[in-house]
């Protein structure tokens, strides 16, 4: 919405009369110049108000002019803005033409070289308008104009939430507030761009006179922000609405509404979701959430997991999540939906429970808690047609095995194509992917873990063997290392304390690479990981190889070899535990650096006979064979690193560890 103000340099012979001269206009050159304003809208009012303070610079040449920066404006009527130490054209030196600044509200000291510092008060009891910062700008103003209009803008963002009850009538005398907003930041007065700082906090909504169970609070610009949440608190009970998914656009008035249904059992009522942005004219309510009476659910300080996207409903239930862990029965389904036609109700059957799309809304999100049933996955079904669930989330902090996006790629050079730059340590190979992780990331990147990498469909299974992860190739087609799926152009790694090591070696940044060789044509879209859960029975500390994890088969020493990467972290005294099955009379296992094929290549460790009424086997790490491993990380083979080979003969390897110490 723009506030339009009105200001001119009026002469004595111009529009005012003799009166009005002496007591707001004085003449041209070496004149204050004086700002009359007309408002077209307020945060509350449809004007300025008595004693209301703007802030004006004008900028002459290539700067702001000696004391014309942020220059006190005030009006006593709500139209006429006077100031004590009005700017004058004087200040514009020989300057044709020159530039104003508006900025509201007008704070002392608040510019320093063109940025207007801001600070949004939370104390309670203050105006709403004194958190709407405004901003105007005109340009090539020439002297002899006599009438100028500086358009006023708002630079942040209204948010505003309706409270129904059941029959769409107004809710009074509810509390709300909503969390992860910053309270500070900047707007630069030459471009009118705003930047947000600062720590997070939480604002207070304010109830609107004019409007029952309306409520409205001022916010920074934001992107779409993770747990960020609007509580409703009605009757002592709180109701949140997940508000994540949201940008919040400088210069826009985002209108949410929810309904708190008191009428119908909790177990059976839906969370409808829906956002309207309109530009901050707008008074538009539409439809939201709809809360069945009492507390159904919990989605604050919840992280938003994905399940799954377009899934196109019908009669038949399909199953979604289907997850190895457990949810908490207060956790949140999101279902975002959207419909071809909606002139009329339509439902969705989530588990067998009916919830209704309302009529007229094309799309929407249902909030739905998990409860009892729910906990493990849900299954969906529609008997209308033309409905499609385009995201669906999970709002937990519990580990469930689902996939986390660690990385999506713009199919740019080191973002996803192979660059020129190389990577020292790894043999010079081009880098495909530099991807910094998040301490919460480092958290669930554990030994155990799945990595899946996406190619894009004109990768093949040849292609994928040429991705490393610093000195660690991802993939060997014949030594059981990474499962490629040719269907779904993904690669599968289990996480192993090898690729911990290579992250911590680079900063906690995961480093990807191609083989070099003439064909430089290789694309990565996407990297996911599946976090291990806490169900897992089996234990993965440590972990150095399982094929098993990666949706392999153990290894039967008679048909193939194991490729292992060695840790950076390996020290002597260290054990390399193998846990194995099925070992027959004569079974041995050795370790060779590399080609086991070939005679030249050392024996990290000679042949070690397998006891076959035992299932583990330790290898231990002196100080030559911890140097000689250590040695193979920087060893280069035909531009990479040279692996441990295991190799052996009768019996199939499951698991390979290392065994820190002493540790038992």
């Amino acid at each position: 919405m723009k506030k339009t103000i009105l200001f001119g340099m009026i002469t004595a012979m111009g529009l005012a009369s003799c009166s009005e001269k002496d007591g707001l206009i004085q003449g041209m050159s070496g004149d204050a110049i004086v700002f009359t304003s007309s408002v077209a809208s307020r945060v509350t009012d449809t004007r300025f108000e008595r004693d209301d303070v703007i802030g004006v610079s004008m900028y002459a040449g290539n700067s702001f002019a000696s004391g014309a920066e942020n220059v006190q404006y005030a009006t006593s009527n709500g139209s006429d803005f006077t100031s004590q130490s009005p700017i004058t054209w004087d200040q514009a030196g020989d300057e044709a033409t020159v530039r104003f600044m508006g900025v509201y509200p007008y704070r002392n000291g608040a510019v320093q070289n063109g940025i207007y510092s801001i600070s949004l008060s939370t104390e309670e009891g203050v105006a709403l308008s004194e958190n709407d910062v405004m901003y105007a700008s005109t340009e090539n103003v020439a002297r002899d104009q006599n009438n100028i209009s500086l358009p006023f803008v708002h630079k942040l963002v209204k948010v505003v939430m309706q409270v129904c009850d059941e029959k769409g009538a107004g809710l009074s005398g509810a509390t709300l507030k909503i969390n992860k907003q910053q309270t500070s930041g900047s707007l630069n007065l030459t471009d009118g761009t705003v930047q947000a700082e600062g720590t997070e906090s939480t604002l207070e909504f304010a109830a609107n006179s004019n409007i029952p169970g309306e409520y409205q609070t001022i916010v920074m610009p934001s992107g779409a922000t993770p747990e960020r949440v609007i509580t409703i608190t009605y009757n002592g009970v709180d109701y949140p609405c997940p508000v994540d998914a949201y940008v919040f656009e400088s210069g826009k008035k985002i209108i949410f509404s929810a309904t708190i249904d008191k009428s119908r059992p909790v177990s059976t009522n839906p969370v409808q979701v829906s956002a309207n942005v309109k530009d901050w004219t707008s008074e538009k309510i539409e439809a939201g959430w709809i809360f069945g009476e009492g507390e159904t659910f919990e989605v604050l300080g919840k992280k938003a997991c994905s399940l799954a996207e377009n899934v196109q409903l019908s009669a038949t239930p399909q199953p979604i999540g289907n997850f190895e862990g457990k949810l908490d029965v207060k956790d949140v389904y999101s279902l975002e939906y959207a419909r071809t036609a909606a002139d009329a109700d339509a439902s969705i059957s989530v588990s067998g429970t009916n919830y209704i799309l309302p009529a007229g809304k094309m799309r929407g999100t249902l909030l739905i808690p998990v409860g009892e049933k729910n906990v493990t996955g849900f299954s969906v079904s529609s008997k209308n047609e033309g409905i499609t669930l385009t995201k669906v989330m999970v709002y937990t902090n519990n580990i469930v095995g689902l996939p986390i996006t660690l990385w999506t790629g713009d199919g740019t050079s080191g973002n996803g194509i192979a660059s020129d730059e190389g990577f020292p340590a790894a043999g010079y190979r081009p880098i495909v992917a530099r991807i910094p992780l998040s301490e919460e990331q480092l958290n669930l990147f554990v030994p155990g873990a799945v990595l899946r990498c996406y190619f894009d469909n004109n990768t093949d299974v040849n292609a994928a063997e040429l991705l490393w992860m610093g000195t660690l190739q991802l993939f060997y087609q014949w030594t059981n290392v990474g499962k490629f799926d040719e269907n779904t152009h993904c690669l599968t790694n289990v996480v192993t304390l090898s690729m911990l090591d290579e992250i911590r070696e680079n900063n906690n940044v995961m480093i990807l690479e191609k083989t070099w060789n003439d064909n430089l044509e290789f694309c990565l879209n996407r990297i996911e990981l599946k976090p291990v859960i806490s169900s897992e029975i089996e234990n993965f500390s440590n972990l150095l190889w399982c094929h098993y994890a990666e949706g392999g088969e153990d290894c039967h020493m008679d048909h193939g070899d194991i490729n292992i990467g060695i840790p950076a972290s390996l020290k002597s005294g260290d054990k390399i535990r193998i846990t194995y099955s099925g070992a027959t009379e004569g079974a041995y296992l050795e370790g060779v650096a590399g080609d086991v094929n070939n005679e030249n290549s050392p024996r990290i460790f000679e042949q070690k006979t397998i006891n076959s009424d035992a299932t583990t086997v330790d290898i231990q790490i002196d100080d030559t064979m911890c140097s000689s491993l250590l040695e193979l990380r920087s060893t280069e083979r035909d531009g990479g690193i040279i692996p441990l080979t295991i190799s052996g003969q009768g019996l199939s390897v499951h698991k390979i560890q290392l065994v820190r110490g002493t540790e038992e």
